[in-house]
This record gives structure tokens, sequence and C-alpha cells, in this order.
């Protein structure tokens, strides 16, 4: 007879395709639904919904407003009037669902730790982003998620030691990076051409951009160092693929403007999101550098990862997670953060020379595999969820 299935509850804020909500995906896809049961917990339906169902989760939607850090006192009473009547919600779908442990999937996310702990069920606290610097209310998150959790999986050292400072070194903090697919994650699984259906000719040298447009992902940076690289190399073409989150649409109309300002022309191709998930393989595999330019530090880069398991030569950001991705010079460049002519410097070199770039390729394959294949992760993730069902930790 088989053994019944232990029963995981996820709590996720949001809705989205960002890093977050495709770790979610990959984790419990990793995991697998032959040894585990899955609830996921979202604020709306969306994108990640299906996503989610077709890894075999059952999807819940309770209305969560998110964690923002906006001088606005009125959205910040709206969050605490709605905390415990969400809190009462999810506790009360934790204990119908039978839940054995609970997993808060964002550090901004404040409402699985406390509905865990009124449910009575372990809480396993999911931290992927580096918050804002400020003074109090940092070190008072990092005691509230360590006083609520049995256990805190951290994606890197970087996000660890900016949460939880001096107390980084706490026994229930675990580390545990992200997996991919290296099936779907390979040149060789790649059937179609990008730069054909863009119109590119073969030959034609293309630096690539992949974030949503957020400010800190420092789309500007990339777009300064592309008109630096553009004089180098007049053929070269730049692809900006994906657009701005709800509420930021004013962002990426003044990079539109930026981009006409500095003269790139046709030369630059704002994709918007023309190309989803399941076409970045194929848009990786046709770029000749993938460029990261966070101004702020990355908790970890998944598209990194993506870039360097298509054999693409990356140049990140050298600051939080992409230094624990990257071995800078061998499996990839590491250029300083907001610099935009270092940016161009590294990219012209790479452009340059050919074989440079196969060998930096063939390097981040090797250690993507080493890594963050999806068999390893499935493993540590496993052993990390069992050791918190096992019982309570140091």
């Amino acid at each position: 007879m088989a053994a019944e299935r232990r029963r995981i509850f996820h709590v996720h804020p949001n809705n989205e395709v960002g890093g977050s909500d495709i770790g979610l995906v990959r984790l419990i896809e990793a995991m697998g639904r032959e040894r585990y049961d899955f609830t996921v917990a979202l604020p709306a339906e969306g994108p990640v919904t299906p996503l989610l169902r077709a890894a075999g989760a059952r999807v819940h939607v309770v209305p969560m407003m998110q964690l923002r850090t906006l001088p606005s006192p009125i959205y910040q009473g709206r969050y605490l009037a709605r905390m415990w009547p969400t809190v009462r919600d999810l506790a009360a779908l934790i204990r119908a669902e039978r839940a054995e442990v609970v997993h808060t999937n964002s550090l901004y996310c404040l409402y699985g730790g406390f509905a865990a702990r009124l449910a009575r069920t372990p809480h396993i606290w999911h931290v992927r982003e580096i918050p804002p610097a400020i003074p109090v209310a940092r070190p008072a998150l990092g005691r509230m998620v360590l006083g609520l959790s049995r256990m805190v999986i951290a994606m890197t050292h970087a996000v660890s030691g900016s949460v939880f400072g001096g107390r980084a070194a706490d026994p229930r903090i675990r580390y545990l990076a992200e997996g991919i697919d290296l099936g779907v994650w390979s040149r060789e699984a790649v059937t179609r051409s990008v730069r054909a259906e863009l119109g590119i000719a073969p030959g034609t040298p293309v630096v690539g951009f992949v974030a949503r447009l957020d400010p800190w992902k420092g789309l500007d940076v990339f777009l300064d160092a592309a008109a630096q690289v553009a004089r180098a190399f007049p053929d070269a073409v730049f692809l900006v693929s994906g657009d701005a989150p709800g509420g930021m649409e004013a962002y990426r109309d003044q990079m539109l403007a930026k981009g006409a300002a500095l003269g790139l022309g046709d030369r630059l191709r704002f994709l918007g999101w023309r190309y989803r998930m399941d076409d970045i393989p194929a848009l990786m595999a046709d770029l000749d550098v993938f460029c990261h330019t966070s101004i702020a530090p990355e908790p970890f880069g998944a598209v990194i990862m993506e870039a360097m398991a298509m054999r693409t030569p990356v140049i990140a950001a050298r600051a939080g997670g992409p230094m624990e991705i990257i071995e800078d010079g061998v499996s990839g460049l590491l250029s300083p953060p907001g610099d935009a002519a270092a940016l161009a410097g590294a990219i012209e070199g790479l452009l340059r020379d050919p074989a440079r770039r196969r060998m930096l390729g063939d390097a981040a394959r090797a250690r993507v595999e080493r890594r963050y294949a999806r068999d390893v992760y499935g493993a540590e993730v496993r052993a990390l969820f069992e050791e918190a069902l096992a019982g309570p930790l140091a």
C-alpha cells in the first residue's frame, strides 16, 4: 500500500510571471506529486494559476493585499485593517486542507507565518528578496521571520545577510537556490529561430536584456551601454524582452523615449510580452551576449541561470546573488552595478572574441548542470521539507 502523500500548504502573495512566481512552480514540479499533496493560496487568478495546476497543485484564491513600502498612510492603514481577517481566512483553509506544513513563498508575505501559528502548523519561510535597508524595520522583519518559522530558506547568502545580519548563522536558516529542467533549457531543444522571426540577418551581433521593466532592473544602464556599443558595432541589434508591471507604465515610456533620444533607431527592439516564459529558451539561444543590469543587489537572478543553461555568455551586475552564480571570468563576467561604460566595454570585448564567448558559454552550461539541474534541486528541496516535517529544529 502506497504511503499517504505529505500535505504542503503554500502561501504566495502575487500571481504574475516574476521570479518568485516561477520559483514556486519549479519547486512544486521538482518535489513531485507522487510524494506530496500541494495546496496553494493566491490573492487572485492570474498567469501562474494554470502552471500550478499543471504541476498538480490545488489553487485557492484568498484576497491578500501586497506588502509595499509605499509612503502612503492610507495604503498601509488598509493593509493593517485587512491583515488579521486575511490571517484568519488562511488559518481556516490550512486546517480544512489538513496541512502538515505551511510554506510562505516570499519575504513580503506576512500572512503565512501568522496563519500557520494560528492553525498550530509548522511554518517554513522562503526568503527570496533583499529588502530595503530601513534601519529599524529590516532587523525587526528578520526577527519576526525567525520567530514565526521552524525553518527559513534563503536563496543566497546575500539574501540571508541582508535580512538577518549577525543572526544569519542561526541553525534554522537553510540555503536553496533554484533549479531548472535542462531538457527544456538546452540549445538542442530549440527548434525555431527568434532572429528569423524578428527579421535579423544571420551574423548580426545581438545583445539582449530580459526582465520586467522595473526601475531597479537597470534598463537605463543597458540602453546607455547599447548606445556606446552601437558606435563600435554599427550593425548590432539590442533586444529588450519584457514589459512594465502594473503601475510602472510611465517608466517603460521613459525608457522608450530614452532609446529614441540615444539615436538607436531600429537597432533597439522593445519586444514587450511578445516572448513569454516558454519562448525564452529560444530567445536566449539567439543572443550573442546577455546582460543583467540590476542597480540594486539581486537576491538570486534566475534569468542569469537560464541564459547560462543556454550557453549564452552573461555579463551581470557585481552585487548580491549573481556573485554566487557566476565565477567571474570563467562562467560569465561581472560588471560594476550602474556602470554603463564598464558594461559596454565588456560587451564589446565579447563581441570581438567569438572563442571567448564559446568558452564562457560552455563553462556556464557546465556550472548549471552541476548546481542547478532540476534533479539536484529536487533532492535538495525534498530534504529540506522532510527535515521541517520531522520536528523542531535547533
